[in-house]
C-alpha cells in the first residue's frame, strides 16, 4: 500500500514547525522518509488506496506499519492521518507515539540520542550516557564519546580516539588513538595520535597532522599544522601554514589581519617561536629558526636564523617606589 507524508504542522517552536524539528541530526520529516519510504506530495494524494501520515511519527518503522495495516481493514481516521480503503471512515488510535505538542519533543530526543548510542555500540564504540552523537556521524571502532560531548552534522571519530569533556564538534574528522578534551572543533581535521585541549578552539579550514599536541586555549584558524607541533597554551594561530615539529609558545599570535585583509604567514620544519611572539603577516620563517621570547616578526627569516626583537631594558634601582609607594 502505498504511503504518503503531508506536511502538516502541529505546533511552531521558535520559528521552526514541529516536522522540521531536529532529532539527532534529522528533522522528522526525514526520519520518517528514511524509515517508511514515503512519498511527499507537493499536492494532494491521488485517490484509491492509501495511507496518509502526518509528519508526527519519527520512530514508526516498516514493521509497525504493517502491523497497523493488518489490525485495520477499513478505512480509518486517526489523529495523526487516515487509511483509506474505500466505504466509510471510522475513528481509531494512532499508529505510534507521535509529536503533537512541545511537551512530547524532549523525550523523543533523548530517544533518538538513545538509538544513535546504541548504533554506535553495535559498530564497537561507546557513546556515555548524557552525550550527544548525530545519526550523520560515524563512530569508529573503540571510540569513547564522553558524557557531555556534542558530536554534529559530518564528524569522523577514528578507532580509539577519545572525545571527553564538553566537547562540540561539527563536521569535523578526528584520527585514530587522537585526545579532545573540552573543546570545540568545527570544519577541521585532526590527524592520528593527537591531543587537543582543554578549551582549545579550531575554527574553519584547520587541517592537523599526527602527533600533535593543541592545548588549553589555543584557537586555531584557517591553519595547516604539521605532525609533531607543539602549541601548548594561549596561543592563536590564524591563517598560517607550519612544518613539522614546530614549537610555538605561550601567547603566540599570528597577526593576520591589517584592516582591510586577511594575510598567510608560513613557518618552516623545526622553528622555535618563543613566547609573546608576534608575526605580523604576510611572513616567512625558514626551517629551523629560533625566535626569542617578545619578539614582533615583520621581516622573512632564512633557514637556520635567529632573531631577537625585543626593546632593551631600562632599569632605575629604587624606581618603584614612585609608584607604589
Amino acid at each position: 500500500m502505498k504511503v504518503y507524508l503531508v506536511r502538516r504542522a502541529f505546533f511552531t517552536f521558535r520559528g521552526e514547525k514541529s516536522y522540521a524539528l531536529d532529532l539527532a541530526g534529522e528533522s522528522v520529516l526525514a526520519r520518517m522518509q528514511r524509515l517508511l519510504g514515503a512519498e511527499t506530495p507537493e499536492c494532494a494524494p491521488p485517490p484509491g488506496e492509501k495511507i496518509v501520515l502526518y509528519p508526527v511519527f519519527p520512530f514508526l518503522t516498516r514493521e509497525k506499519l504493517a502491523a497497523f495495516l493488518a489490525a485495520h481493514p477499513g478505512s480509518l481516521r486517526f489523529r495523526g492521518g487516515f487509511l483509506e480503503r474505500g466505504g466509510s471512515f471510522s475513528e481509531g488510535s494512532d499508529p505510534d507515539e507521535g509529536l503533537f505538542s512541545l511537551a512530547d519533543y524532549p523525550a523523543m530526543r533523548l530517544r533518538a540520542f538513545r538509538e544513535s548510542a546504541l548504533a554506535c555500540a553495535q559498530a564497537g564504540a561507546l557513546v556515555e550516557e548524557g552525550a550527544r552523537v548525530d545519526v550523520t556521524v560515524k563512530v569508529r571502532g573503540g571510540a569513547i564519546v564522553r558524557r557531555g560531548a556534542v558530536l554534529r552534522g559530518a564528524c569522523e571519530i577514528g578507532e580509539n580516539a577519545v572525545i571527553a569533556g564538553d566537547s562540540y564538534l561539527e563536521d569535523a574528522v578526528v584520527g585514530a588513538e587522537s585526545i579532545v578534551e573540552s573543546s570545540r572543533i568545527l570544519s577541521s581535521r585532526v590527524g592520528a595520535g593527537c591531543k587537543v585541549g582543554p578549551f582549545a578552539s579550531l575554527r574553519p579550514g584547520t587541517r592537523i597532522g599526527d602527533g600533535v599536541r593543541i592545548g588549553a586555549f589555543v584557537e586555531c584558524k584557517n591553519a595547516c599544522i604539521g605532525s609533531g607541533c607543539k602549541i601548548t597554551h594561549l596561543a592563536y594561530v590564524g591563517d598560517a601554514d607550519l612544518g613539522e615539529n614546530v614549537n610555538v609558545g605561550c601567547g603566540v599570535v599570528f597577526v593576520n589581519y591589517d584592516g582591510r585583509h586577511k594575510h598567510r604567514s608560513v613557518v618552516g620544519d623545526g622553528a622555535f617561536l618563543g613566547s609573546n611572539c608576534n608575526l605580523v603577516a604576510p611572513v616567512r620563517v625558514g626551517k629551523g629558526c629560533f625566535l626569542a621570547a617578545g619578539t614582533t616578526l615583520t621581516c622573512d627569516l632564512a633557514d637556520g636564523d635567529f632573531c631577537i626583537g625585543r626593546s632593551r631594558e631600562t632599569i632605575k634601582h629604587t624606581g618603584a617606589d614612585k609608584y607604589l609607594g
